[in-house]
């Protein structure tokens, strides 16, 4: 058993090493890039490394194998202030029935807050060359159902499947010339929903609690606005976690310090990763940090959780602030409930 982990491990480590070996940074091929953002505190705040880490109903955003290790309802909440004045909110819902699986279901909604549409003129309309056209309504959201199985005691796997819906509004472009001569305008409207889906895996070793985990995340057909195609943020992700502790003190239940590691294949963009760690005492209060590796404007986070038990309502609170380059810092909030 030991080998075949050492196996699995150096497999892993060869993925990771592989990342030195990308080139190319693939990026602008991708819409729909607020799948791509992480929701939970928790898993932010370890850096998103999250794909064998994440536990509870988080796990509908992360790998849904993961939600075939939870029995009983369960309840999520997730707030983000993202880049550049928006927002992003998560809500999520569980059921586990044990042997039988888990079903879940998601909604994400993206904020883009006050956007001021514009058309362009001739100055002799408007000395400045635009005229306000009003406010444009810009809409984004995915919902989600996913079913998780747990295989046996070690192996579970789970699928989600999403409907994602965007509207940009509408646009007035003119074909063949400028504005300013005999070109035709045109008024399109920009909208469009489309199937995606995300594809999970996890596995407990059996050595300590050493546990290995891939998911596949937005899987989605072409898409198409005008003449330009593109995908849902497909990416692969592979990753491992363990209580490092539990490899100098088998009996210790006061302290954990649970480490992750994530390696990342985006369609979008050269490999990344993420690596985080969680310090937990009596189960109850933890202190988290992490980094990101390989992007443009996110790199480190540090967060803090607190669980809670309140007449027989178990939950938890969760704060994760994230470092970003040329823009106001990120901050999550996160309320998780089990009934």
């Amino acid at each position: 058993m030991k080998n075949k982990i050492l196996i699995l491990i150096a497999l892993f480590l060869v993925c990771l090493h592989a990342n030195g070996f990308a080139q190319m940074k693939k990026v602008a091929q991708t819409g729909m890039t607020y799948l791509a953002i992480s929701l939970g505190a928790r898993e932010s705040a370890m850096g998103n490394a999250s794909v064998a880490s994440v536990r509870g109903i988080q796990a509908i955003f992360y790998n849904p194998a993961i939600l075939a290790e939870s029995e009983g309802f369960g309840l999520a909440l997730n707030s983000v202030t993202w880049l550049a004045d928006t927002k992003l909110y998560g809500i999520g819902a569980m059921y586990g029935l044990g042997r039988y699986g888990a079903f879940g279901f998601d909604l994400v909604y993206m904020d883009y807050g006050k956007i001021v549409g514009t058309q362009r003129v001739d100055k002799s309309i408007d000395p400045d060359g635009f005229i306000v056209t009003g406010d444009l309504k810009v809409e984004d959201y995915a919902i989600g159902v996913a079913y998780a199985y747990p295989v046996n005691d070690r192996f579970s796997f789970g699928v989600k499947v999403k409907l994602v819906h965007e509207d940009l509004g509408n646009a007035t472009f003119y074909r063949g010339h400028s504005e300013y001569d005999d070109g035709i305008s045109t008024t399109e409207d920009f909208s469009l929903n489309h199937w995606g889906f995300d594809f999970g895996g996890f596995y407990e070793t059996g050595y300590k609690d050493l546990a290995l985990a891939v998911a596949f995340q937005n899987y989605s057909g072409d898409m198409k606005y005008w003449a330009e195609e593109f995908q849902m943020p497909l990416v692969l992700r592979m990753g491992m976690c363990m209580d490092i502790t539990k490899l100098f003190m088998d009996e210790n239940k006061e302290i954990e310090l649970n480490t992750a590691v994530d390696v990342l294949h985006p369609i979008d963009y050269t490999e990344r990763v993420h690596v985080g760690t969680e310090l937990v005492y009596m189960k109850m209060f933890a202190v988290r940090a992490g980094y990101k590796f390989n992007y443009d404007v996110e790199n480190y986070s540090l967060g803090v959780g607190v669980k809670f038990d309140f007449e027989g309502y178990k939950g938890s609170f969760d704060y994760a602030y994230t470092n970003a380059e040329f823009f106001d810092n990120v901050n999550r909030l996160t309320l998780n409930f089990a009934f």
